[in-house]
């Protein structure tokens, strides 16, 4: 940061302090200026605490929901797990589900947690309560003991007033007395009085230093009053107001740290809840759902169900099936001249002239007018039924399939289920055979400078049909992931849904099968690669 760039953030700061001094010195004027403003302050500071006090109940009963919600689901999982002990010990269904109980167990645990942070949270308002109360009973005893001094003050005025106004009175009388003027006399003076014109003088001289001595009383008193009022209003109310504002204030921003810690505490759950749902290390709820595999836990089963059987053949149950004849490849171009799925790029390159088959071009376009936003594109299925109409369409006559329609608008994964079909129904796969070892020694590759250079290398040296239809799927894959807000489908998703249909199934035996899922990650590397670097990797037309 320049001398000027650290100036600049200087005064910047400096003006904001200044705002906030000048406003808090405007509220505390405002506050002088009324006949009421301390109460008015004591009652914003009251319904504060109110409020902190609201907030305290709130998490108090949410925490009770949660914890009772947490010992549920803790109990429901370990209750399930015990009803497993009849399934084989191999079963993958057994294995998955065991882990997803545990799972569940886990998430009960994290709720129970989450109810004993939220408890914190509730007790921390209810000492700020217990805090803030007791500095504004102080606050309102401070002022209740200046306002009581002060009247004190102004009642010791009222009676040397009054006194004052007595003596003031009876000098009066003296006064009128000594000129013996009956029009001028008052009428507690009607009548003539016997004293002498020296007893007169010396009576009015009496009541002339009387009022004097009253005069000087009083003027002390409304001195001292007025002093304390002057006090009170420059300095002892403005203290106290100040006092109290702070008081309040400080409620006021613990209320609002609470409120975004327990904000904090609720986010943690929701992402340790989707952490369960799905990680990185293969124990999510999603992932142990992929574990499943119902043909071998059959085996498994069909294992432990057989007997020896011996004796005379036995006869097979149910009805002889319908054995459909089997056309030969020719009859099948006869009948479809041009199929869209089953056939090398490479031959449909030739035989339709385009350099991007039709019905990639036509889905992913149907994708980008109707499924930008849609949560979940390409990872969520279609229906069964519809997606084999849609083939069906497409290997009739690819022109004439209309994906603007109304039907294929209404769920657009149908459409992402054609395309994914298409692309697991190619004789070679988009990534070549021939290209899988380069491809994977590349996502083997640590340094990312290298990985996309190593990726950029074997991709030019592709096929011409397979470069062209490659390039423009990651262009769409990458149109895709920059609406990832909208439809939470980044590049990772992205290449876990396309890594082993794009790079295709090379096992032919259980040692090839075992490899493939220990190089399933490298599959989704080589995707993810691609799809982040795609300005990189690819020759962008003109």
């Amino acid at each position: 940061m320049s001398f000027d760039d650290t100036r600049t953030k200087l005064h910047s700061e400096t003006d904001l302090t200044l705002v906030s001094f000048l406003d808090d010195t405007n509220i505390i004027t405002s506050l002088i200026d009324l006949d009421n403003g301390f109460p008015c302050l004591l009652d914003k500071v009251k319904l504060d605490t109110q409020a902190a006090k609201d907030v305290a109940a709130f998490l108090k009963k949410r925490a009770l929901i949660e914890e009772e919600y947490g010992k549920q689901m803790t109990k429901l999982a370990q209750s399930a797990s015990e009803s497993l002990q009849s399934y084989p010990r191999t079963s993958t269904f057994k294995s998955a589900w065991s882990s997803s109980l545990k799972v569940h167990e886990n998430i009960g645990g994290q709720r129970i947690k989450f109810a004993a942070d939220i408890i914190e949270v509730a007790d921390d308002l209810q000492l700020l309560v217990k805090d803030t109360e007791k500095a504004r009973k102080l606050a309102k005893d401070a002022a209740l003991k200046q306002e009581k001094s002060l009247t004190d003050a102004e009642g010791a005025l009222e009676k040397s007033k009054q006194k004052y106004d007595l003596h003031c009175e009876e000098w009066e009388r003296t006064l009128l007395m000594k000129t013996n003027d009956p029009y001028q006399t008052p009428k507690k003076g009607l009548f003539k009085t016997s004293k002498t014109q020296r007893q007169l003088d010396r009576s009015e001289e009496e009541a002339h230093h009387k009022a004097a001595l009253a005069d000087q009383h009083y003027r002390e008193h409304l001195a001292i009053v007025n002093t304390a009022r002057h006090d009170y209003f420059t300095f002892h109310l403005p203290e106290m107001l100040t006092g109290l504002k702070a008081v309040g204030d400080e409620c006021c921003m613990a209320l609002q740290y609470q409120l975004a810690r327990y904000a904090y505490i609720f986010e943690r759950a929701l992402v340790a809840d989707g952490y369960a749902l799905d990680n990185d290390s293969g124990l999510g709820l999603r992932s142990l759902a992929e574990k499943l595999d119902k043909d071998l836990d059959l085996m498994c089963y069909v294992k432990t169900c057989q007997r020896t059987i011996s004796g005379p053949r036995v006869i097979q149950r149910g009805d002889v099936p319908y054995k459909e004849y089997t056309m030969s490849t020719a009859a099948h171009q006869i009948l479809n001249p041009n199929p869209a799925f089953g056939i090398d790029l490479a031959v449909l390159m030739k035989r339709d002239g385009h350099q991007v088959p039709l019905v990639v071009q036509k889905c992913t376009e149907a994708v980008e007018k109707y499924g930008l936003k849609c949560i979940g594109i390409y990872r969520e299925s279609g229906t069964g039924t519809q997606i084999q109409k849609l083939k069906a369409d497409f290997n009739r006559d690819s022109n004439l399939v209309n994906l603007d329609l109304e039907g294929y608008r209404s769920d657009i994964n149908n459409v992402t289920g054609v395309l994914k079909l298409w692309f697991r129904e190619l004789p070679s796969p988009l990534f070549p055979q021939a290209a899988y070892d380069h491809f994977i020694a590349a996502a083997k590759i640590d340094d990312e400078r290298m990985r996309i250079l190593g990726l950029h290398t074997v991709i030019n040296d592709l096929p011409d049909a397979h470069y062209a239809t490659l390039k423009y799927l990651m262009g769409h894959l990458n149109k895709i992931r920059q609406y990832e807000r909208y439809n939470k489908m980044g590049s990772s998703n992205l290449a876990t849904i396309f890594g082993m249909t794009l790079m295709g199934d090379l096992s032919t035996d259980s040692l090839n099968n075992q490899h493939r899922l220990a190089d399933t990650h490298l599959h989704v590397r080589v995707v993810q690669t691609i799809l982040e670097h795609y300005h990189l990797i690819f020759e962008q037309d003109e």
